[in-house]
């Protein structure tokens, strides 16, 4: 084994979460209660930090960090240089935005960097854990909650140390760790033959002693259990994951029992596509249920065609894309190519686009489109190709609903919304009128 350097593997989930958000508004960048609970699983904030250019930089190197496997000592030498030319160091006189009040902030510091580094990493890596449970809840159903023993433990957690609840227990929406700064509890999953070769059963629902806090910058009264620190006590992968009310919205055409499992294949298509970083593909008859399925590799990670899988009229498909961009235009032609009734792809982010055939055959429209985005081909070369896929795509599916191709309905990320909304003029441009 000498000369063989093994380095560990990034937590892959762990990245697609973090690398999902969207950016805080302004207005919820001051402080840290601004952002609160579920918006922390879907934006990116770190208090104080108003300008962009700081905010970005904050955040490429906390990505480096979690791709990478970096250090916090790495974190801080790499990035407190960077923020000292940028000025944001030390303690500054800031306008507070909400209150108009001068207040004397802290800045960039040794300590701070900690406090981002730790916080961000133990969330990232709690959201990406949580979204391998549910991957493999069927074989690891149970999950023990686990405090480790160290100097500076919090006692207000002992009372849930070697707890075991179902994985689906509603307990894990308000007490799944981190429940703190620095709160070094996690969960270990355990299967039904651990639970039995160990004599242990599934313990009663606790008390949690929940108590109300009002949030001083809103005035919104919590409801937080007793030791969780108010905006620790939600579940950021569960946040991220959870697209029951989305669906809901862009499927009016399905019965309740056709939207219920559609639903069920995306989200295990999704799952499948986090853990992997491959797309995934399943055409679904038309009660919902997968008849054949597919996946990207290495190579090719978005799947392409299913023309080479049982497709029969009627049947629709669901994707968990490789990519956050709307459909392609071939996928409107496959539908109508092969009879479909529909397609769906998802996104890592929570980003969903479906779009249903209408009685128009596609091929001239989609080509009056493709000519009509010719003169926008130098502004849209200009943006990075991820954005500019993003924009095109979405200017093609609403140019073909308004033509009367398709029907569209999509749910977008917070990141997909402000990529749309800072290339709004580019959109104008390909949608004229």
């Amino acid at each position: 084994m000498a000369g063989i350097d093994l380095r560990p593997l990034p937590h892959r989930e762990a990245v697609e979460y973090f690398t999902s958000k969207g950016y805080a508004p302004q207005l919820q960048r001051f402080h840290h209660l601004d952002l609160f609970r579920e918006e922390h699983a879907r934006n990116w904030v770190v208090a104080k930090a108003m300008r962009d250019d700081v905010s970005q930089a904050i955040r490429d190197e906390m990505t480096r960090a979690l791709a990478e496997g970096r250090t916090l000592e790495q974190f801080q030498a790499s990035l407190a240089p960077r923020l000292q030319a940028m000025g944001w160091w030390g303690r500054q006189i800031m306008t507070d935005p909400v209150t108009g009040e001068e207040v004397e902030a802290q800045l960039g510091s040794m300590r701070r960097l900690r406090t981002i580094f730790d916080t961000n990493m133990r969330t990232a890596h709690a959201a990406g854990h949580w979204a391998a449970i549910q991957r493999t809840k069927r074989a690891f159903p149970y999950l023990q909650y686990i405090q480790i023993e160290r100097p500076s433990k919090r006692h207000d957690h002992t009372r849930f140390h070697d707890k075991i609840w179902h994985v689906d227990d509603p307990i894990w929406q308000r007490i799944y760790p981190p429940n703190g700064f620095f709160c070094g509890c996690h969960v270990i999953q355990r299967t039904e033959g651990w639970m039995q070769r160990n004599k242990r059963a599934v313990d009663p629902p606790p008390d949690l002693e929940e108590r109300p806090w009002v949030n001083k910058r809103t005035g919104e009264v919590f409801d937080v259990p007793r030791g969780v620190h108010p905006g620790f006590d939600s579940n950021p992968g569960a946040a991220w994951l959870d697209i029951t009310e989305a669906w809901d919205g862009i499927t009016p055409d399905l019965d309740p029992g056709q939207r219920a499992q559609t639903r069920g294949v995306i989200d295990g298509l999704r799952l499948q596509r986090v853990g992997s970083g491959v797309g995934q593909l399943a055409v679904i008859d038309p009660a919902g249920a997968p008849i054949a399925m597919k996946s990207g590799t290495a190579e090719a990670p978005d799947v392409r065609l299913v023309e080479d899988l049982a497709a029969p009229p009627g049947s629709s498909v669901l994707r968990a894309s490789a990519t956050e961009a709307p459909p392609h235009s071939f996928e409107i032609e496959e539908l109508a190519d092969l009879g479909l009734r529909s397609t769906a792809s998802i996104t890592a982010s929570g980003a969903i686009w479906r779009v249903a055939l209408a009685a128009i055959p596609p091929r001239d429209p989609v080509a009056a489109f493709i000519d009509h985005a010719r003169a926008s081909a130098v502004l849209l070369a200009s943006i990075p190709a991820e954005e500019s896929a993003i924009v095109y795509r979405h200017a093609m599916m609403l140019w073909l609903e308004r033509h009367g191709v398709i029907t569209y309905h999509f749910r977008m990320s917070e990141r997909v919304r402000q990529i749309l909304a800072t290339h709004a003029d580019l959109l104008a441009l390909l949608l004229p009128g």
